[in-house]
This record gives C-alpha cells, structure tokens and sequence, in this order.
C-alpha cells in the first residue's frame, strides 16, 4: 500500500515500522495499569506514578530538543524507544513501590526522546508542507490501527502466559520484545539524517543553537509561549481520560479483561478512521468549520458519557468519541509543528512537551484520586471542559494570529501554511 502512495522514501520506511510503535504502544498502555493494580498498587499510587513520569518528560524536553540537533533526531528517537523497552522490562520484574516508580522513569525518559524527535523526523524526511500533513496522517493511522491490535492482543495474552499469580509479567515482557524488534527496525530502515558541517562548522552550530536558546527574537518567544499554552490544555484533556481509560471501562461496568480489550481494540479502530479521514475533511470544509465541528462533538460526546448510562450506549459512544477526538489531536498537532520553521522545530516540540506535561501531570494526579473514590464519570466531565477551553484559545488567539486562510492548511508553492516569524 505505502508503494502507491505519493511519498518520499524516508517517509514510506517511517509509516512501515510505526506498526511495530502502535503495536508495542498498545499492549503497553493496557496492560501496564492492570498489572499495577494486580499487584496491590493503588489508584493514588498508580496516579502519583503517572503524573511523576509525566513530569520527567516535562523536564527533559527542552533538553532534549536542544541535543537533536546535535546528536541527530535519529539517534535520540531509537535510544528513546530502547529506553522504553528497559523500562517495560523493568516494570515486568518488579514487585515493590519504588522499582515501579523507577521504571516509569526510564520509560518517561524514553518515551521524552521519542516524542520530542519523531515528527520533526517524519517532516525532515518530507519534501513539502503538503506531504508533511500527510505524512502525519497516515503516521497516526497506522500507529492507531495497530495500537488497537495491541489492545486486543493484550487483552488475550494473560490467559496464555500470565498464570503465576505474579500480575502480567509475562506480557509485558512480551510487550518489551516487541519495542526491541522496533529498535532494530528503525536503526536499519531510516534513513540517516544529511550532516555535511566539519568539526569548526560543528562549533558555529552548537553557538547557533546557544544563541537562539539565549536571544530568540520576541516574536518567536511570543508564537512559541502561545502555542504551548496551547499544548497545556490539550494535555489536561488528553490526560483526564488517556492514562485511566482501561481501569474506567473496567470497573465502571465491571467488564472482563478481554470486553476491555475488544472495546478499546474497537476504540483503536475508531482512532485509525479519524487519522484517515481527518485531512480530507479539513480540505472539504476549511479550517474554521472543522475544528468548529470536530470541537462541538467530542464535546458533547464527553458530557453525555459523563451522564449515568447502560453499557452498551456507554461503549457506542465511547468507539465514536475515540475517532473524533484522534480527528482533534490529529490536526492540531500536525497543525501547530507545521506552523513554525525547520529550524524553530525542536525548540517548539522541547517547549510544547515541557507545558503539556505541566498540564497532564496536574491533571493525571487529580484523576488519580477521584478513580480512588470510585468515581469513573467525573473524568468525562473535566474533559468536556478542558476541550471547551481549549476550542476558545485556539480559535481566538492561534487561528487570526498564525493562519490567515482555511486555505492555508492544505496548501502548495504560494498556497502554504504561514510562517509568521
């Protein structure tokens, strides 16, 4: 399929082995609090573990984003996805507090270098604004289409390796041996990024980057602090619902292993659709309309789910909410990296993490306690309104600023997205 479409060859290796990344990424996040919770770990706890991970990301970003344009975005991406794998290891073997708490650390880590390097890779490997956007798109439809096999896989994978008594050990460790065949993939596969500067030209890089760390202009510090106010509530959304959703399903009807997986398996398929449809909506509508849209119905879906209803609605509109709100992440994401230069990239994605983390963290732990309560409705609720807030700021601060036509999304030569810097 990826031999037909119009994309580079750098971006067709990078959409073939983000099936291994879904795949990896979707047994991990289903398995990994259920195994916690197996163990004796409890809701707070499982929340501090959460929110404390999410806050290393934060830390490291900017770092991070510094170091890839010294070390190679390469590099810091196929380390992190090592890093991850340790950790999953990690969290296999383990039975106490603080070796959890470890191995969320080094999977935050990880999981820091992946999320700070893989788009800005992705878009270095595209030749335009356009393939950028598509490349995105088809990125999230893959990796989502196969996070929901993961789900499901991990969903079943108990029953035939995990009967110690010892959690889901076993799985995960399966789980870590997939993020390894990953690594290997993506050492071999990519396409190593074009460095052409000597040792003295090396120097004037590092001062480069000094310099703009130390005196960016104050229009770019102003477009990167706007957008990352931007990526704080996306976090508190994304955070009030994402981290728990296997334990609120599981609970909230007292659903079997195997009914969580299937329904977050079709969750996943829901989330794949929304990745492949999202840009052909927003070139049909424009801008305005479909984040106006796409808005409008996670909202609504996330204050209906927040009502006390039977499970069956609850799961029909819990798959349809799921592909409507990767729509929503799909383009804002794709959207705001798009808007800013090649070079502006790392900085953007350094910052962007470090204030979505501040915002998920925050959010996360609260969660963490209100599932401690037995509450399982609440979360819908903040989500709704975190959505509501961050609908408002995108449409009345980001839009008029930085993107002057709902032409300018899907735009070539004078048609492209601005660059206001």
């Amino acid at each position: 399929m990826l031999q037909t479409l119009s994309l580079s060859p750098g971006v067709k290796r990078f959409l073939a082995t983000e099936s291994l990344y879904g795949l990896s990424i979707g047994m991990f996040t289903f398995i990994l609090n259920l195994h916690l919770y197996e163990l004796g770990i409890s809701e707070k706890q499982i929340g501090f573990i959460t929110s404390s991970g999410i806050l290393v990301k934060g830390i490291l970003a900017i770092t991070v984003g510094i170091l890839a344009k010294k070390i190679g975005r390469k590099k810091l991406l196929v380390t992190g996805i090592g890093s991850v794998a340790l950790g999953c290891m990690v969290f296999a073997v383990s039975e106490s507090f603080m070796l959890f708490f470890l191995a969320q650390i080094i999977v935050s880590i990880g999981f820091t270098l992946v999320e700070t390097t893989e788009i800005q890779l992705l878009f270095y490997y595209s030749h335009s604004k356009r393939e950028e956007t598509q490349a995105y798109s088809f990125m999230f439809a893959v990796f989502t289409a196969f996070t929901g096999v993961g789900m499901l896989l991990a969903g079943y994978l108990p029953k035939l390796f995990d009967s110690s008594g010892r959690g889901y050990q076993n799985t995960l460790l399966v789980t870590s041996i997939v993020f390894i065949l990953l690594v290997c993939a993506r050492a071999l596969l990519l396409p190593t990024e074009q460095r052409e500067e000597t040792a003295p030209i090396q120097r004037n890089v590092e001062k480069n980057i000094s310099a703009v760390m130390k005196k960016p202009s104050r229009d770019l510090w102003k477009k990167l602090l706007l957008f990352s106010v931007f990526a704080f509530l996306t976090g508190g959304a994304v955070s009030c619902l994402q981290p728990y959703l296997n334990l609120i399903v599981k609970f909230r009807f007292d659903f079997s292993n195997e009914a969580v997986s299937i329904l977050l398996a079709l969750n996943g398929f829901a989330l794949f659709i929304g990745s492949v449809f999202s840009p052909f909506l927003i070139e049909k509508l424009g801008m305005n309309k479909t984040f106006f849209y796409i808005y409008l119905v996670n909202i609504i879906f996330c204050f209906i789910l927040f009502l006390n209803i039977p499970a069956y609605f609850f799961s029909a509109l819990l798959v349809m909410r799921g592909g409507s709100f990767t729509m929503l992440t799909n383009l804002t994401d794709s959207l705001s990296m798009s808007s800013f230069k090649d070079e502006e990239r790392d900085l953007y994605a350094g910052m962007s993490v470090v204030f979505r983390s501040i915002g998920s963290a925050l959010v996360a732990f609260g969660i963490g306690g209100i599932i401690a309560e037995k509450n399982y409705t609440l979360p819908f609720l903040l989500t709704g309104l975190f959505l509501l807030a961050g609908y408002f700021y995108f449409l009345r601060v980001i839009i008029p600023k930085y993107f002057k036509t709902n032409r300018d999304v899907y735009s070539d030569g004078q048609k492209q997205i601005t660059n206001e810097v």
